[in-house]
C-alpha cells in the first residue's frame, strides 16, 4: 500500500514524497515536496486545501493556456517549462521504456535548473510545501522529482520505486472515477498503457547520470544548485540531523 497517496478528487497520482529514505538512515520529512497531475478548474480547489504554498508548474504555455485553473490561494506559482523529445512517444500507441528514457535524457538540460531551484526553495523552508506537477504527474514530475531526492541523498531504489507509483495510481481508476481533464478523450486502456513505464527506466536514467557526472548532485551544480543550499537543505529535510 502506498501510504503516502493523497486523496485529491479528479487528480488519481498525488503524493507526498515525505517518507523516502535518505542519508544516515533518515527519512524525507512529510509536507514538504509533493508531487502530481497539475490542476484542472474542477479540482484546483481540493487541491489547494493541502496548504500549498509553492507550485512548480512544469507545463508548457499552451498546455497552461488550454487547461488553466484558478489559482492557488496563498501559493505562489512558478511556471517553469520543461519538455524533451516525444517524436518516439507522441501517435505511438505502446511505447517502449526505451523511448520514454530518450525523453527523459533530452528534458535534462531543462528539467537540472528548475531541480536545482526547488532545492534551493527548500533550503528556505518557508514556501513549503513545494508541489511538482505536469499535465499527468509522470514524465516531466517525475524527472525533476527524481534529480531533486537523488541530489537530497534519497537511494536511487526508493527513487525508481516511487516513480513506478503512477502506474499503479493509474491502473487503479475505474470508468466511473473522475480524472483530469486532458485524460478523457483517452480511454483507460490507453491511459494506462501511457503511464505503465517500470521503474527500471528511472533507474536507468539516473545510472547514466552518475556515470556521467559522478553524482545527480553534481550535475545539478552546473546548473545553479550551490553545495552549501544543498548541504542545508539535506540537514533540515530528514527526520533526524544528518552528518555529514
Amino acid at each position: 500500500m502506498n501510504t503516502r497517496r493523497i486523496t485529491v478528487p479528479g487528480l488519481p497520482n498525488v503524493r507526498d514524497l515525505g517518507g523516502l529514505r535518505g542519508p544516515g538512515g533518515g527519512y524525507l520529512r512529510r509536507g514538504l515536496l509533493l508531487r502530481g497531475p497539475a490542476p484542472s478548474p474542477e479540482t484546483a480547489p481540493a487541491l489547494g486545501g493541502l496548504g500549498i504554498r509553492t507550485v512548480v508548474d512544469l507545463r508548457l504555455e499552451e498546455e497552461r493556456r488550454q487547461y488553466r485553473g484558478p489559482e492557488y490561494t496563498g501559493a505562489t506559482v512558478l511556471s517553469r517549462p520543461v519538455a524533451g523529445d516525444m517524436s518516439r512517444i507522441r501517435g505511438n500507441v505502446r511505447p517502449r521504456p526505451s523511448d520514454y528514457l530518450a525523453n527523459y535524457r533530452d528534458m535534462l538540460t531543462r528539467a537540472a535548473p528548475v531541480a536545482a531551484e526547488i532545492v534551493d526553495l527548500l533550503a528556505e523552508g518557508a514556501e513549503v510545501p513545494v508541489y511538482i506537477c505536469c499535465a499527468m504527474g509522470k514524465d516531466r514530475t517525475g524527472v525533476v522529482s527524481a534529480l531533486v531526492l537523488r541530489a537530497l541523498g534519497v537511494r536511487t531504489a526508493d527513487v525508481a520505486r516511487d516513480y513506478a507509483l503512477t502506474a499503479r495510481a493509474y491502473r487503479a481508476l475505474r470508468s466511473a472515477d473522475a480524472r483530469p481533464s486532458w485524460t478523457r478523450e483517452d480511454t483507460l486502456a490507453q491511459l494506462r498503457l501511457r503511464t505503465s513505464t517500470p521503474a527500471a527506466t528511472m533507474h536507468s536514467l539516473i545510472a547514466g547520470i552518475e556515470a556521467e557526472h559522478g553524482s545527480v548532485a553534481r550535475m545539478l551544480t552546473l546548473h545553479g544548485l550551490r553545495e552549501e543550499t544543498r548541504l542545508r537543505t539535506v540537514i533540515g529535510a530528514f527526520t533526524h540531523p544528518v552528518h555529514l
